[in-house]
């Protein structure tokens, strides 16, 4: 009997992705029968701490889901990554809060890294207003998350030299949902913008993934948030360009050229390639489980991956995600006006792949170390 795992579980969804995917993206948010299913197999789990009820999964196994996920769609693959990544947020918070906060079966965070709000310490907590973009999921959060300059009477608070940042934490009636998602890639997943007004937010539902130490021992909360957001991005990416290339091959075989009465896939610059998509998604997915599989192993024996380890995997990261869009890019020419039309499947996955890419952990621009004079 095969053995029942989340990975094992999702192959199982296919037929219940597909059948609201157009639904998704006509309405710009994850269908509600998609997210119960997240739910029902704990994907939104995966990495909260077990003692709050999560599954606190190794990286490289849940990278496995992550491009599982997104192999079957990539609105879908990028809202499994992205809710199950709120997990890693109760290793920060005090167990109270994050007992709170994360106990419930469905829970699940939206929110935003940038310092787009301003938080007021007063006594107890803080009041807090800002307005923040891109928050995946905001239509079915049961918490928000989002990240806020810190001041005390009006005047900025400083860690160091740099202003002090801190994440605030948001019950859903206190948010503010502007449906400004309106994208040509990964439309189904409602990364709207969320605005609060003056909420007062307990001390003990803030926190700091930079400067605040994780509450938690095991070792997924010992490597650092920047790594695992880069090398899941990166595991959607690789999802959505292996369906991409599914659903090429798939037009390849139907697509008929006139010129010389055959299918597409019968053409040798066709099978060329198809042949070179596949074997650049191959090798960016050796990198990508090497490297998660060498940082992985290093927080689990000595507790982390030194920096030349670290900065080895972000360069990794970006330039695998380049790879993917470029063995793809090459397919689009072939693809003819499918690869314009709204509602191809191939089409669908390579804006996919693109939306994905531009996201800042993969950019090309993480790697630079400041303006340039």
């Amino acid at each position: 009997m095969a053995e029942d795992t989340p990975l094992s579980r999702l192959a199982g969804l296919a037929p219940l992705v597909r059948a609201h995917r157009d639904d998704g993206r006509r309405a710009r948010r994850l269908p509600q029968p998609l997210v119960d299913a997240i739910n029902e197999h704990g994907l939104f789990r995966l990495w909260v701490p077990q003692r709050y009820g999560g599954h606190e999964m190794p990286l490289p196994e849940a990278l496995e889901i992550y491009e599982a996920a997104a192999r079957l769609d990539g609105s879908f693959g990028w809202s499994v990554m992205i809710g199950a990544g709120g997990g890693l947020f109760a290793a920060y918070l005090p167990p109270a809060g994050a007992r709170a906060l994360f106990s419930a079966r469905g829970a699940v965070v939206a929110g935003s890294g940038a310092a787009g709000g301003v938080a007021d310490r007063i006594s107890g907590g803080y009041r807090v207003r800002g307005r923040w973009r891109y928050a995946s999921g905001a239509e079915y959060a049961t918490i928000f998350t989002a990240n806020c300059r810190v001041t005390e009477r009006g005047q900025p608070v400083l860690a160091g030299t740099e202003p002090l940042i801190r994440a605030m934490a948001f019950d859903p009636k206190d948010v503010t949902i502007h449906r400004t998602w309106n994208t040509s890639g990964l439309r189904a997943t409602g990364s709207h913008d969320i605005e609060v007004s003056d909420v007062f937010v307990p001390a003990g539902e803030t926190f700091s993934v930079i400067t605040d130490s994780p509450r938690e021992s095991g070792p997924l909360y010992r490597i650092p948030f920047g790594t695992l957001t880069e090398l899941p991005v990166s595991a959607v990416a690789l999802g959505i360009a292996q369906n991409a290339l599914a659903e090429f091959a798939a037009l390849a075989q139907s697509k008929r050229v006139a010129a010389v009465d055959a299918p597409l896939a019968r053409l040798a610059a066709v099978q060329d390639a198809m042949r070179a998509a596949r074997a650049g998604i191959d090798q960016a997915r050796r990198t990508l489980y090497q490297h998660a599989r060498l940082i992985w192993d290093a927080a689990a024996t000595v507790g982390q991956a030194d920096r030349g380890a670290l900065d080895d995997c972000t360069r990794a990261c970006v330039h695998q995600v380049r790879s993917l869009v470029a063995a793809i890019a090459d397919l689009v020419p072939l693809a003819g006006m499918n690869a314009l039309q709204i509602d191809d499947a191939f089409a669908i996955g390579w804006r996919d792949l693109e939306a994905t890419a531009a996201h800042y952990s993969v950019s090309p621009l993480c790697l630079s170390s400041g303006p340039q004079a």
